[in-house]
């Protein structure tokens, strides 16, 4: 697929792993007004890279390592890029046996605007046996979940890193670059587990 630009983005996305083979990964965009360049792609990964490890990995599995986050603009097809990689990855120590990898959690990006354009998700996993029953999340996990989002967003905000959801295309038809919806809050609609097939053991991201 050709390269579609997003005006002052960056995409920031955070890789775990089981301390094994396969991988977990979440994928963050932040809009920054400016002139911006690799120093400020740095300062927003570090910042991401600690609340993540502090607000979102003690709840995950464990075993599930925080392995480095990938940040790179998307301003243009050659653009600056960045990799944060602990020295020694850090780990969850949830209590419990491991959810299968395909369950998770999602929690809604809100806009302030309708349509399947106008909004994200974030699916958290891979979740521990212990934090659920009958299916239905902990609602104290999942708060936690909203919470390091909400967490997220206002120390990359005081970074100069606005939290913005990506829209590439319009009734179908792919934009000639990527427009931008700030986002303004999270909320999760029930504590139902999701399906997300693609993180099913062996099929790696």
């Amino acid at each position: 697929m050709a390269f579609q630009p997003v005006p002052d983005t960056a995409r920031f996305a955070v890789v775990m792993d089981d301390s094994a083979s396969d991988l977990f990964v979440n994928v963050l965009y932040f809009r920054r007004a400016g002139s911006w360049g690799l120093p400020e792609l740095q300062a927003g990964a570090t910042t991401l890279a600690t609340a993540w490890v502090n607000d979102v990995l003690p709840f995950l599995m464990r075993f599930t390592r925080f392995i480095r986050v990938e940040a790179r603009g998307e301003r243009a097809q050659t653009d600056v890029s960045f990799q944060l990689v602990p020295a020694t990855p850090p780990a969850s120590s949830r209590p419990g046996d491991g959810l299968p990898y395909h369950v998770a959690f999602c929690v809604t990006h809100l806009t302030g605007f309708t349509g399947r354009a106008n909004r994200g998700r974030t699916y958290f996993g891979p979740l521990s046996e212990d934090d659920q029953a009958f299916a239905l999340l902990n609602a104290s996990v999942a708060n936690a979940f909203v919470g390091a989002l909400n967490s997220i967003r206002s120390l990359m905000a005081a970074q100069g890193w606005e939290h913005v959801v990506v829209s590439r295309f319009l009734n179908k038809v792919k934009r000639t670059q990527g427009a931008t919806i700030p986002v303004i809050g999270y909320r999760y609609y029930d504590l139902v587990l999701d399906t997300q097939r693609r993180r099913q053991r062996g099929r790696g991201m």
